[in-house]
């Protein structure tokens, strides 16, 4: 994996929800928010670095924005986590890098 995926309304259930066995985590962002351009980087750092372990998506406000109500996003950034389908955690703000390795690996040691 190593690259974040765009995904939109036709592919979420495909790229999010149908996969098993490798966590997903969902960037909801906006191309107007300053914090979600300030992670867009980091995040994409973040999934080179983690390499197969986690799938990265990113999943953008205008285009999108029936999945943004579906899954109650009313704050940009937000990052899902998602493991087999299921939302197993969620936070808001941009993060470094390493702070965002750090919560994936702690959301799913728990």
């Amino acid at each position: 994996m190593g690259k974040p995926v765009d995904v939109s309304a036709t592919d979420f259930e495909a790229e999010v929800l149908q996969v098993e066995g490798t966590p997903v985590l969902v960037d909801f962002w906006s191309e107007t928010c300053g914090h979600c351009l300030a992670l867009n980087p980091q995040f994409e750092q973040a999934a080179e670095e983690t390499g197969d372990r986690v799938k990265f998506a990113k999943v953008t406000f205008s285009d999108n924005k029936d999945i943004f109500k579906e899954y109650s996003v009313r704050a940009t950034p937000t990052l899902v986590l998602f493991r087999d389908g299921e939302e197993i955690a969620r936070t808001v703000g941009a993060k470094r890098a390493d702070e965002l390795k750090a919560w994936v690996d702690e959301q799913l040691a728990g």
